[in-house]
């Protein structure tokens, strides 16, 4: 087996959305989604291929990961009122 991880840092806007992540075909990987929250209360968005898509609301300071299956798209919301930064990170084993 082969595990393969994706990390970037994110700096986004207030308000602004964006997607670090996107499937090129159905039904998507399973992984193991991380974040590490810095400056900003952010929600993390996964859309998953025939499920409802996953939200969680990550406070200031803080991480959250979770394992989830089905994977389409990953983004990031900044929910407050400076710029949200901090880091993701993705695995994903093949």
């Amino acid at each position: 087996m082969l595990a393969l991880i994706f990390s970037t840092p994110f700096s986004q806007d207030a308000g602004v959305g964006q997607g670090y992540f996107s499937a090129v075909n159905p039904p998507g990987p399973t992984g193991f989604v991380l974040i590490s929250n810095g400056s900003q209360p952010v929600r993390l968005v996964v859309t998953r291929w025939g499920d409802a898509p996953f939200a969680v609301d990550v406070p200031v300071e803080s991480q959250y990961s979770v394992g989830i299956a089905n994977i389409q798209t990953i983004g990031i919301l900044n929910l407050g009122a400076g710029t949200a930064t901090g880091g993701l990170s993705f695995s994903v084993v093949v």
